[in-house]
């Protein structure tokens, strides 16, 4: 009991008090087991909901907190878990509610108990119509996947969100090349695989043998960062030379930073700017790590940002509502509602006229987001082009890898998870004219 105590006080305060649940998770003593049950419970956190209301017939908001956090953890492991057996998922959950919630044990033990005896098919969250019971989405949220996806596309799209995006790392060619640092990975304990399109990029598969990425010897030799295939194509979209004076906003932890250094061999001016100073010491330590020494950092609002300009690149990638990273981090699909995605959108839209300034005639603006909403996309660069006529589309055909070539010109493409292998992601390409 004293392992499902440990899930039941992470869970309770990331869905009560505001905790996320990967700063709860980083600590001594969190085994798989903890992990996943923390991480599944919170990805089908609307799934559970729509069980316990089905079976309960109360709204899951009208519950005593301690009481729904117990529920759902108890239906994750009879719906989704698999591994945990049905009267173990029950007993321990009633005994949960012996501790934490008494005067609802039979309440806990009732709705457990006809839950686990719901048939197969009735298990099958594909057979749900509901957003909620099929995607573990808000309403809301999947009307911003329908709308940027079509009715369609949409449930496609939102069921890939339900599994994280294979765990990617970006070698750090300035050090090793794929060869060794998977070799390496490999005497490590560590299992790779192919990427799904970045020739710099493996996958790698933690087993029990291996230990955290953070204890790895290749990594704290700086052979390697973990990044998503889809940031790691933002910096490649950028095209990148010596000498070039390049400028990343919102940089931290300095995945795009580090990488932008690699690929001119050390020798641009890189500076790499966040508003968070924490996150800022990230980027200066991910940056001796890998042995990089052209990138400089400043701590700075990017809507305010005016000490330089003259930049031959700048790259934005922006704060955004997160929908294509929600696999990974389950705590979004939690926290974002669609008045949030309103107040991202017109920081979005500040950002990019403050740091399009900062771009010199015939350099290069990218920007790019990990969502999947049109409107902080798509509709965000063409807004932000109706403004700004000093910029236009500057197609990237010639550096897309070759899975993702197209047969006409691309300025921007998303990344889809059910599609491309990697997280949700969108980047774009403008130059500012010059003259």
């Amino acid at each position: 009991m004293e392992e499902r105590e440990l899930i039941y006080s992470i869970l309770y305060d990331c869905t009560e008090k505001g905790a996320f649940s990967n700063l709860a998770l980083n600590r001594e003593g969190i085994d798989d087991f903890v992990r996943a049950a923390v991480y599944g419970t919170l990805t089908y956190i609307y799934s559970e909901d729509f069980f316990i209301g089905r079976i309960s017939g109360r709204p899951v908001e009208k519950l005593d907190p301690q009481v729904r956090t117990i529920l759902r953890f108890g239906v994750w492991q009879l719906i989704f878990s698999k591994k945990v057996p049905d009267y173990a998922a029950v007993n321990t959950s009633v005994a949960l509610a012996s501790v934490h919630a008494p005067r609802a044990k039979s309440f806990v033990n009732a709705v457990l108990r006809k839950t686990a005896e719901l048939p197969e098919e009735q298990k099958d969250i594909n057979s749900y119509k509901d957003p909620g019971a099929a995607f573990s989405l808000k309403p809301e949220i999947y009307g911003v996947l329908k709308k940027s996806f079509g009715k369609e596309r949409a449930p496609g799209v939102a069921r890939s969100l339900l599994a994280p995006a294979p765990l990617a790392v970006r070698v750090n060619t300035l050090k090793t090349d794929r060869a060794k640092l998977s070799s390496a990975l490999k005497d490590e304990g560590f299992d790779t695989e192919e990427p799904s399109f970045m020739k710099d990029a493996l996958i790698l598969k933690p087993t029990p043998e291996s230990p955290s990425i953070e204890r790895s010897e290749a990594f704290n030799n700086g052979w390697f960062m973990v990044q998503g295939e889809g940031a790691q194509l933002a910096s490649v979209i950028c095209g990148p030379q010596p000498g070039m004076k390049i400028l990343d906003c919102c940089a931290a932890p300095g995945g795009k930073s580090t990488h932008l250094a690699a690929l001119t061999g050390d020798k641009a001016d890189i500076l790499a700017l966040d508003i968070n100073s924490s996150r800022v010491g990230l980027i200066r330590q991910n940056a001796q790590r890998l042995g990089i020494n052209s990138v400089r950092t400043s701590v700075c609002d990017s809507v305010l940002f005016d000490g330089e300009d003259g930049f031959d690149i700048v790259l934005c990638d922006a704060p955004c509502s997160g929908l294509g990273i929600m696999g990974g981090k389950p705590d979004i699909r939690i926290t974002i509602t669609y008045e949030r995605i309103r107040d991202i959108i017109l920081k979005q839209r500040q950002i990019l006229d403050n740091v399009s300034k900062l771009v010199k005639p015939g350099g290069t603006l990218v920007y790019s987001t990990c969502t999947l909403n049109e409107e902080e996309n798509y509709e965000q660069v063409n807004d932000f082009l109706n403004r700004h006529e000093e910029f236009e589309w500057y197609v990237f055909n010639d550096i897309l890898p070759q899975r993702l070539k197209q047969n006409e010109n691309v300025s921007a493409l998303t990344l889809v998870p059910c599609d491309d292998g990697c997280e949700g992601f969108f980047i774009s390409r403008l130059r500012r004219k010059n003259g």
